[in-house]
């Protein structure tokens, strides 16, 4: 906190250090002193290790002070609070306040120096004590504010930097579905295309999105490379029990079942399996109302499967209306942009499956 103005609290602390040199009970050099002392107590945001030393330096020039000239520097007072006033307020700022390069020894030294200075009035052992505990009360309380602002900072960047990422990564899969459905289209006028030249510049369009995907794909990895933050980092598979509900409440009950220990996965993986059980439960309830739905996660060794199987439906069977989704081929584009590999077919029951195997490491 190096280099921060100074607020009203820190007026206040002047004001209280101030208040308190009277009761020290030294004549008028001394007070003079000790009232230079405590002024920049005003500035301890700006340079805490100064202040520290300046009341550290306080209490040495007082001590060696009252050797030499005892009739004007007198031992302090033995019913004062605490010697040197300001000392509180330095121990503290030198904890609480001194940057993050200042940090260890330099912000020590001073505290070290002022809590062995005190230690020269031998014949105040009272004052003493209650210096060195109101040293100790204010290194604590420094220290553990050091900590908690450093808690909290680290942790006000790490969520930016997550929600920066989640954002990115939302855009980077709303943009490679779009692009993806280009070139997709692309190749379908090239192939039905009769004449030459309207098949060269659906082609071009074609490699064309194909380059534009790959630059993203690239670029997006190294977003993820340099932040490593977020889903870089690998996390589990979103929690796929709110799609099950979702499903029973509109009228079609899903078992789910999970094999394996669950591994962390990138966070294009985790999105994009999340919208293939999505999608296929969607596609149950509109074309087969009233199947049994079978939901089944399994990890394996560097892989992890999810596979959703129904029955054949009843056509008497009351489920919800389910909003038009995704087509199987935009589906397995995403599956294929995210590393993974889609398998769809009919069942043997009469029914559908739907299958699709991601990579656990980030890719």
């Amino acid at each position: 906190m190096d280099g921060a103005r100074p607020r009203p609290i820190d007026a206040v602390a002047v004001l209280v250090a101030a208040g308190l040199t009277p009761t020290i009970g030294y004549p008028g050099p001394g007070l003079v002193i000790l009232l230079a002392g405590a002024l920049p107590v005003l500035w301890m945001r700006r340079a805490p290790l100064t202040v520290a030393w300046i009341s550290a330096g306080t209490a040495i020039v007082l001590s060696v002070l009252s050797v030499l000239v005892p009739a004007v520097f007198p031992p302090p007072a033995a019913g004062a609070p605490i010697w040197p006033p300001a000392c509180a307020f330095a121990a503290y700022g030198a904890m609480a306040l001194t940057a993050e390069r200042h940090r260890g020894l330099p912000r020590w030294l001073p505290v070290i120096v002022l809590a062995l200075a005190v230690l020269t009035l031998p014949d105040r052992l009272p004052l003493v004590a209650r210096t060195e505990a109101v040293i100790a009360l204010a290194v604590m309380y420094g220290l553990y504010v050091s900590v908690r602002d450093r808690l909290r900072d680290e942790l006000a960047e790490r969520s930016e930097r997550v929600e920066r990422e989640r954002l990115a990564g939302e855009m980077h899969d709303v943009v490679t579905h779009r692009v993806s459905r280009m070139v997709l289209q692309a190749g379908v006028l090239g192939a039905a295309a009769g004449d030459e030249r309207a098949r060269a510049s659906a082609e071009d369009i074609r490699a064309t999105g194909c380059e534009a995907l790959d630059e993203l794909r690239h670029m997006v990895a190294l977003l993820r490379r340099d932040t490593g933050e977020g889903f870089d980092l690998g996390l589990p598979l979103p929690d796929l029990r709110s799609l099950v509900t979702e499903s029973a409440l509109d009228g079609m009950p899903v078992e789910l079942t999970v094999d394996g220990t669950p591994v962390p996965v990138s966070g294009l993986v985790g999105r994009t399996a999340y919208l293939v059980v999505q999608e296929a439960l969607a596609n149950v309830r509109k074309h087969a109302p009233g199947a049994d739905v079978r939901v089944r996660v399994r990890y394996t060794h560097g892989f992890v499967r999810l596979g959703v199987r129904n029955t054949a439906g009843q056509p008497d069977a009351w489920v919800a209306a389910s909003e038009p989704g995704m087509s199987l081929l935009d589906l397995r584009r995403r599956v294929e942009v995210a590393g993974g590999e889609l398998e769809t077919g009919p069942g043997d029951d009469g029914g559908f499956h739907v299958e699709a195997t991601f990579p656990t490491a980030p890719a």
